[in-house]
């Protein structure tokens, strides 16, 4: 107890040197986790203080000081009696209501990382063997199927509508250097998904895999259309081959897929809900839309280029990434992207923002789509404004939709009283920022260039608006050359340039885990807070 004192004494004195108290803030951790019941409703109010105070926040090493102060937060919870626990949710409620920055990162990863059980049902290996050798006339007949049109190639998939125009075959090829296994876990998926779709929502459409024996992956002898070219598919060409419903392939951001905003709200919230509830369960999709810091730099770079959200760095190509989502009209696609988590934690609740972040990026899109040509720059080199495309009001339907699907769907519950985010500051800012494309510019760096062949640098500049001329032009190695590929959030190497867009994500990622813990873990303290004390803003449109 002397020693939880003096650690206490040390961090509230607010002349003592920082690095002083940053060593007492993982003291005083340490000595909560070790006898929480010791540890007065005083230690979680004035450390709750503390994150809040001005002089920490200018600190330029402030996250790692909250970040144990949240953790101290965190362990009376979790190790506490109920009445401790009590005051840290209410100081953790005040603290996602209201704090910023360094300190609202601190508050929402330590609740991101509660211990929550999660149980994702086990998918049997995929059987390694040689994929076995089929026609498509022998597909067609084996799932008992009618063909009544001419099948395309969409992407990588090549579709056959069937007879009756409510249901498509579907063969997904293996790229050229892909991991069969890719392929095989998306059967395998679909097979656990669809043994189990009583626990998932009615409208959640999953796929009928086609399998033979213990065989999911084929090798086509001949194709009934010619493939692209630029698909560079693996050869001898190999897929899988499902049955899908005729709009499975219909996204949820295309305004043209609806007829009332009511109904693409409601497909958003499905998809919300879908993601959520899966994700409760352990299932993580690890790809709703593809999340990029730096594309270019992906093959050198140790994190791959990907996307860490909780450090608000530049977001490349934002609208380039929601141009195919794998979020549609029958709820979510491409299962080769899911994958089991066993234990919750720090990377269960970066999945989850993952997610978040995704459904609101896709939310803004859907406006944008309205006029796809209408982005980049205009003829005279400066920035396209389409803030006109977006619905205020209906933009922020669309945001709580997808905040109270996500919730409910992995809490299994309503959420009460109001949203922890304010719907009308995040709102604004996204118009703002998302409509108007200022940050263009990519830096292709010298030693990015010179890791590619003279091909690969001349198709890379194609790729990105260069006429041949131009290309042919460009030496490669020796200047940083600059490619407008937005529109971008943040100028290259940059924070995002919607900061609450990202504290909204770690706020509603944080309730989720908060709500999904006190549900399973403390149902008392969860029965005790006050309803309702969740906001002071007015979130309904």
């Amino acid at each position: 107890m002397n020693n939880l004192r003096f650690e206490e004494q040390i961090i509230n004195n607010s002349h003592t040197e920082f690095p002083a108290r940053y060593i007492a803030a993982c003291n005083l951790r340490r000595l909560i986790a070790q006898n929480p019941e010791q540890t007065h409703l005083d230690t979680i109010r004035n450390l709750e203080k503390l994150m809040f105070d001005q002089r920490l926040v200018k600190q330029r090493q402030s996250f790692f000081f909250f970040r144990e102060t949240a953790g101290a937060i965190a362990e009376s919870m979790t190790g506490g009696h109920d009445a401790l626990a009590l005051q840290a949710l209410h100081s953790f409620r005040n603290l996602l209501r209201n704090a910023t920055g360094t300190s609202l990162r601190a508050a929402t990863e330590a609740l991101g990382s509660l211990p929550v059980t999660l149980a994702p049902p086990a998918i049997a290996p995929c059987p390694a063997a040689p994929p076995p050798e089929i026609s498509w006339d022998d597909i067609t007949e084996r799932l008992s199927v009618s063909t009544n049109a001419t099948p395309f190639f969409a992407g990588r998939s090549l579709i056959q509508p069937l007879a009756g125009n409510d249901r498509l075959l579907v063969a997904k090829f293996l790229r050229k250097d892909e991991n069969s296994e890719n392929l095989r876990t998306e059967t395998a998926w679909m097979h656990s998904l669809r043994e189990t779709s009583a626990l998932l929502p009615n409208n959640f459409h999953v796929p009928r895999p086609f399998t033979r024996g213990d065989a999911s992956l084929f090798r086509l002898s001949r194709l009934p259309v010619s493939p692209p070219d630029r698909l560079e598919l693996h050869e001898p060409y190999t897929a899988i081959f499902y049955v899908a419903r005729k709009d499975y392939f219909s996204y949820a951001n295309e305004p043209e897929n609806f007829a009332t905003f009511r109904q693409a709200d409601t497909i958003m919230g499905l998809n919300s809900l879908i993601l959520g509830r899966l994700a409760a369960r352990g299932i993580i999709h690890t790809a709703p839309i593809p999340l990029f810091h730096n594309r270019v730099q992906r093959h050198r770079r140790e994190d791959n280029g990907l996307y860490d959200w909780p450090r608000a760095g530049r977001l490349d190509q934002w609208l380039a990434s929601c141009r195919f989502p794998n979020l549609g009209l029958t709820g979510i696609r491409d299962f080769e992207h899911f994958a089991a988590l066993h234990q919750s934690g720090e990377r269960f609740y970066w999945h989850i923002g993952c997610h978040i972040l995704s459904l609101l990026l896709v939310a803004a899109s859907f406006f944008r789509n309205k006029n796809k040509e209408l982005a980049g720059l205009d003829c005279a080199g400066k920035p396209v404004d389409a803030r006109h495309l977006f619905d205020t009001i209906h933009l922020k339907q669309l945001l709580r939709t997808i905040l109270l699907g996500y919730y409910e769907g992995f809490t299994g519950k309503p959420l009460e009283g109001e949203l922890p985010v304010n719907l009308d500051i995040l709102s604004s800012r996204m118009i703002e920022e998302m409509g108007v494309d200022r940050s263009m510019e990519e830096m292709l760096r010298q030693v990015d260039q010179q890791q590619m062949s003279d091909e690969e640098f001349r198709d890379f500049l194609l790729a990105r608006g260069f006429t041949p001329e131009k290309a042919d032009l460009a030496a490669k190695g020796v200047a940083d050359i600059v490619l407008l590929t937005g529109p971008h959030l943040g100028g290259f190497n940059q924070q995002i340039s919607i900061p609450e867009l990202i504290e909204a994500t770690a706020t509603m990622a944080a309730t989720c885990v908060l709500g999904r813990y006190l549900r399973d873990t403390k149902p008392m303290v969860n029965q005790q807070h006050e309803p309702g004390t969740f906001g002071r803003y007015e979130n309904n449109p």
